[in-house]
């Protein structure tokens, strides 16, 4: 009896132990909301007080570019330079620099030009009768009375091995030198630095995009092709006199357009970049198709036909022999993917039927 009274004491003080730290619990936690509350009403007040921060956003447009321009210390070929503030007057010395120039909408801000670009078919888009110089031998005396902030040169200017810039830049204008580009990416990387010394960042990433995009649909389409073609592709149509042919071989942004395209470079695997083929050579790797890049002599598809020793070459036999735009491939900006474009649909006109011409 002892022990059950003891039992119901013992359960009842265990009651009202737990009741009582419930209701402790129930307060501090009341307690703690409170507090809660009244921090974040203070911390709301503290907001109010804090006084509104107005951005000049062409001030931060104008330090975003003038970042982006101090970052700019070397040309494409390595050399030193320095890139002023504002670049407002341009000399552009190749015709691959002026068309990519006009693109991103600088025009107007081109002060003079090399003779090719003087008689390209982008001239009309240039101010009329602009100074126009010899890109290996150019007048440096009247291009510095032009006062430039910056002239881009092409690594052919160099090619003789004699700096012919060296008065231009003694006189303290920027020259930026643009070596060939070997790779699709070289010539991406050319644009962006383009658009870094002018400031046209947003174009220049707006055209890379458009040829990465390009490129995506030529490798999608010919991941397709089971058996791939064969191609030479011919820069200067063989003579009587010289019978010999130049093409494009290993390191050279050509191939990998044609791999792209889903070719195989007949030169491919010639480790000199422009080798120069023999008929011997080119009937032993008799191609399926032949491109050809010649701009000099008539008719040149015709030409090429005619030869008598190249009449059993497969190309020839199936008349699967292409001309393209041989300047505009020769140039490397972004519009040698309109080459990759009609090669591709020249070679495999079925399974490119649906691509589209990236650049207008």
């Amino acid at each position: 009896m002892k022990k059950k009274i003891f039992s119901v004491l013992l359960a009842g003080l265990i009651t009202v132990v737990s009741l009582t730290g419930c209701s402790a619990l129930n307060d501090a936690i009341q307690e703690s909301e409170q507090e809660i509350e009244e921090t974040k009403e203070q911390l709301a007040k503290d907001v109010q007080d804090i006084p509104e921060i107005k951005i000049d956003q062409d001030a931060l447009d104008a330090f975003a570019k003038a970042g982006s321009l101090g970052t700019v210390n070397k040309d494409r070929a390595g050399n030193d330079i320095t890139v002023p503030e504002k670049v407002e007057k341009i000399v552009s010395m190749s015709p691959s620099a002026t068309e990519l120039l006009i693109d991103l909408g600088l025009a107007d801000k081109i002060i003079a030009i090399d003779t090719y670009s003087a008689s390209s078919p982008f001239a009309s888009k240039l101010k009329a009768d602009l100074p126009a110089f010899d890109m290996m031998t150019p007048d440096c005396e009247s291009i510095i009375a032009l006062n430039p902030d910056v002239i881009f040169t092409t690594g052919m200017s160099s090619a003789h091995g004699e700096d012919v810039y060296a008065s231009v830049k003694s006189a303290g204008v920027c020259v930026a030198d643009i070596p060939t580009a070997a790779s699709i990416k070289d010539i991406e990387d050319d644009i962006t630095f383009f658009g870094d010394v002018t400031g046209t960042q947003d174009k220049a990433k707006a055209i890379n995009d458009q040829i990465e995009a390009f490129k995506t649909s030529l490798n999608t389409a010919s991941g397709k092709i089971a058996e791939k073609k064969t191609v030479l592709y011919v820069m200067s149509v063989p003579t009587a006199d010289y019978p010999n042919c130049y093409t494009c071989g290993k390191g050279t942004y050509m191939d990998e357009i044609f791999t792209l395209c889903g070719l195989k470079n007949i030169a491919g695997d010639v480790e000199n970049a422009w080798p120069s083929l023999s008929e011997e050579d080119i009937i032993a790797k008799n191609p399926d198709v032949i491109i050809v890049g010649d701009t000099y002599t008539p008719d040149a598809v015709n030409a090429l036909m005619s030869i008598a020793a190249w009449k059993d070459i497969k190309a020839v036999k199936d008349k699967a022999v292409y001309a393209i735009d041989g300047d505009a491939f020769n140039q490397p900006n972004q519009y040698v993917m309109n080459s990759a474009y009609d090669i591709a649909v020249a070679a495999y006109p079925d399974e490119f039927k649906d691509l589209e011409k990236p650049f207008k």
